[in-house]
């Protein structure tokens, strides 16, 4: 038998359980596949609520790159990033909205062109509208239409806060009819954030800086397009990176607490592979001895203990790659099926418990479970499951070469 057929063959009898050959490997591989699947469904739901979050600001508010400049330089700005979809002038009021009843809310409302559907794609396919729709008058989100009990067609009162060299200090109330009603998902907008087409805007937000809206074909390509407005002239610009760091920094802060964690939870298991291999070191002395006597090198018998290593490894990583990423994408289905599990339990045994939901609308602002995988991630996660064992596998088996035959043999 060849050098390489025997070590292969050794390695498959030490890796199942058995009087002789000692523990199986198979808990490690479980534990690994287990691991690999958890943090992989973890992830992705993390990066699901994250994106939809990050989707949702840069949709509708600040968009990739914000130029604080006159709205007739759209079409130098447009000239000066080839990458640039999408030029967008608007202008920010912040203010307090009531309704007849007297009862009021903070609000922001962006005064945007009329024709902001045609200008913006990605704006109108992200505002998603319960009723209404965007011509007219003010859209406003389904959770200040709720606290303020507004349908479309109702009247709001809006302050408007004016200066003059002359007059001074203007407050008034703007009246604007509720033309639409949008929910995008993310609470903060769908509270405290309106759109104002700017032929009824009544002169609210006159005097305010307007403000040049980017988007951008990829939204990574922030920095080269603040560099090519600087190269053209054009100051003022601010990416959304910039504009947005202290949310982004939070959720930044938050994915990389999550993958140390996940480096944590493979240290660990690595650990528990390694006193678990070494133990078989200890109990395999006199079967590693003889294989010695007979002619084997302390590396050949060491790639003995790393090929079980690599089988533990890459077959837990994989296994659980294929769990994990079927659990992730079928995520609320899984979700549905413990949610129907659960309410037959409590009827069969006569509690009130038919209409159970994990997520329920009255408890969290979600409808469904969102999940997003990166490349990088899933990689990084399957790797780290993989090379836990192997790392494993090596430093246990380095006492392989410590053994010697004539010592064991002898004192057998």
């Amino acid at each position: 038998m060849r050098q390489g057929g025997w070590i292969r063959f050794v390695a498959s009898r030490w890796y199942r359980s058995g009087n002789k050959s000692g523990p199986s490997l198979a808990p490690a591989t479980a534990g690994i596949a287990v691991g690999v699947a958890a943090l992989l469904c973890v992830i992705g739901v993390m990066n699901g609520f994250q994106m939809g979050f990050i989707d949702a600001v840069l949709d509708l508010d600040s968009y990739h790159v914000r130029v604080r400049t006159d709205g007739d330089a759209a079409a130098a700005v447009m000239a000066a990033v080839p990458r640039a979809i999408a030029v967008v002038p608007f202008v920010d009021v912040r203010t307090m909205a009531t309704n007849d009843r007297g009862k009021a809310a903070p609000l922001r409302i962006k005064v945007v062109p009329d024709d902001i559907e045609e200008i913006d794609p990605v704006f109108a396919a992200r505002l998603e509208f319960r009723s209404g729709s965007f011509k007219g008058g003010l859209v406003i989100g389904s959770e200040l239409a709720r606290y303020l009990n507004l349908v479309t067609g109702d009247a709001v009162s809006v302050l408007s806060v004016t200066t003059d060299a002359t007059k001074g200090l203007d407050v008034s109330l703007v009246d604007l009819t509720i033309v639409g009603i949008y929910h995008c998902g993310y609470y903060d907008f769908d509270a405290a954030l309106a759109f104002l087409p700017e032929s009824s805007s009544g002169g609210l937000g006159a005097g305010e800086t307007p403000v040049l809206g980017l988007r951008l074909s990829d939204r990574y390509g922030d920095a080269r397009a603040v560099a090519e407005l600087s190269a053209a002239g054009i100051s003022g610009a601010e990416s959304w990176r910039e504009y947005n760091r202290a949310f982004f920094g939070a959720l930044r802060m938050e994915k990389s607490v999550m993958l140390l964690l996940v480096g944590l939870i493979f240290i660990v298991v690595g650990v528990n592979i390694f006193h678990s291999m070494r133990k078989a070191v200890y109990s395999r002395v006199e079967d590693i001895a003889t294989m010695k006597a007979f002619g084997a090198n302390s590396r050949s018998v060491q790639a003995v203990f790393l090929l079980d290593g690599i089988a533990t490894g890459l077959g837990g990583a994989f296994v659980g790659l294929a769990l994990g990423l079927l659990l992730a994408m079928n995520v609320n289905g899984v979700f549905s099926i413990l949610e129907a599990a659960a309410s037959f339990l409590y009827g069969f045994f006569g509690a009130a418990g038919a209409g159970l939901e994990f997520f329920s609308p009255d408890l969290f602002y979600i409808g469904d479970v969102p999940v997003r995988l990166t490349f990088a991630e899933t990689l990084f996660i399957t790797a780290a499951g993989a090379s836990s064992a192997l790392a494993a596998a090596w430093a246990a088996s380095s006492r392989v070469s410590r053994i010697m035959p004539s010592e064991v043999l002898r004192d057998e």
